[in-house]
């Protein structure tokens, strides 16, 4: 990191007016005293690992009164595809990043004036594959880099589409005319860290994967399209890479339970009039239960938890009753499978009124409703002894 080493001396600077002086320590971002949560690639130049997916993190311990970080953002730096990034200080959100956008990275301003002592610290991606990819480049440290804390013992893999990332959650929209939420992405207000996958880890005291893309049914994509489905992307480390050296080993990490939030894209699917398509109910179930024995293969001791809901309504599109007809293919496609100690049906209350998240979406509020809901199924119904 010596390219940050000026920056790192300046900042350490500009402190000596405020506080006695303390040295600042570069890490490189291959450091064995980093821990990192989520979906990585190592770049073939080894200089720090590249990510896409929402809730990737990585962990620190540290004895210290502030850290800084270095990153490169990949996304194209409009308002759709600017990445930011949580810092999480001994389990409370202290900043929000927005990240830079330069050739090499930038090592930026993390967290300062902690009192003098031990302290976890997380830089944690809120923003999903669509605003991009990033490349964590290393730390520097005021103080001490100690060695990381132990792993939560459970695991949780989220799985899901939009509303799984956190899609919107960070605003509140009313709609009394029901047009108003029609906002767009805008990267700036995702937050994974509120999303329901990353509240339930807080809940299980447990690590979280969310593994979340945009516009991918089971069986068909909203465009019609079935060549590049949610199935079909799943073992891929950036959803729309297909190298060989995307490819993600499952083995890395073996979830307790695995929720699914699948199959409204299914449903979103128009022809050239604009006409709603309605899903072809056995090639749904069919992908479906495709998937769901491809997860029990690599994942054999998970608990699997199909969900439904919540953006989907009966009311939208008129006369086609999508609400009622996804919950069927989903619970029957559950029971066809047969294997009721191990894959469950869960269907979450519609989103009824407002204020929405953008486009339709839950805000962060309704999140915790979906993880309550989600919790206390996990309690009751997998065994786990969670």
């Amino acid at each position: 990191m010596n390219r940050f080493q000026g920056a790192v001396l300046l900042a350490a600077l500009v402190l000596v007016s405020c506080e006695p002086f303390e040295a600042w320590d570069d890490y490189g971002a291959t450091d064995p005293k980093l821990q990192f949560i989520g979906r990585m690639q190592l770049a073939a130049d080894e200089i720090g690992p590249r990510y896409a997916y929402p809730g990737t993190a990585v962990r620190l311990r540290c004895d210290c009164t502030g850290v800084d970080v270095a990153f490169k953002d990949e996304g194209s730096g409009d308002d759709k595809h600017t990445n930011f990034v949580n810092v999480i200080v001994d389990g409370k959100q202290t900043a929000v990043l927005k990240l830079p956008h330069t050739d090499d990275g930038e090592l930026i301003k993390g967290v300062r004036g902690l009192e003098r002592g031990e302290h976890t610290i997380e830089f944690v991606k809120r923003t999903g594959p669509y605003a991009g990819t990033i490349q964590f480049l290393g730390i520097s440290v005021q103080g001490t880099l100690l060695d990381p804390p132990p792993f939560p013992e459970r695991r949780i893999e989220v799985i899901g589409e939009t509303v799984s990332c956190g899609y919107g959650n960070e605003v509140r929209i009313a709609a009394p005319t029901y047009t108003e939420p029609n906002t767009g992405y805008h990267s700036k207000n995702e937050n994974n860290s509120k999303a329901y996958g990353a509240l339930l880890g807080r809940r299980f005291d447990a690590q979280v994967v969310t593994t979340c893309m945009s516009y991918r049914g089971v069986y068909r994509n909203p465009d019609g399209t079935t060549e590049d489905t949610f199935p079909k992307r799943y073992k891929r480390i950036f959803p729309d890479d297909d190298s060989e050296e995307n490819v993600w080993d499952t083995r890395n990490y073996i979830p307790d339970v695995i929720i699914l939030n699948l199959g409204a894209s299914d449903f979103t699917a128009r022809d050239a009039n604009k006409e709603f398509i309605d899903p072809d109910p056995t090639l749904f179930k069919t992908a479906y239960k495709g998937f769901v024995r491809e997860l029990r293969k690599s994942y054999p001791s998970a608990k699997i938890i199909c969900t439904v809901g919540p953006t989907m309504n009966d009311n939208y599109p008129p006369g086609r009753h999508y609400w009622t007809r996804i919950q069927q293919y989903v619970e029957e496609l559950v029971s066809d499978l047969d294997e009721p100690d191990a894959v469950f049906y869960m269907a979450h209350e519609s989103l009824k009124s407002d204020p929405y998240g953008e486009d339709w979406h839950p805000t962060a509020e309704q999140h915790q409703r979906l993880a309550e809901e989600l919790g206390t199924f996990i309690q009751t119904h997998t065994g786990l002894g969670w």
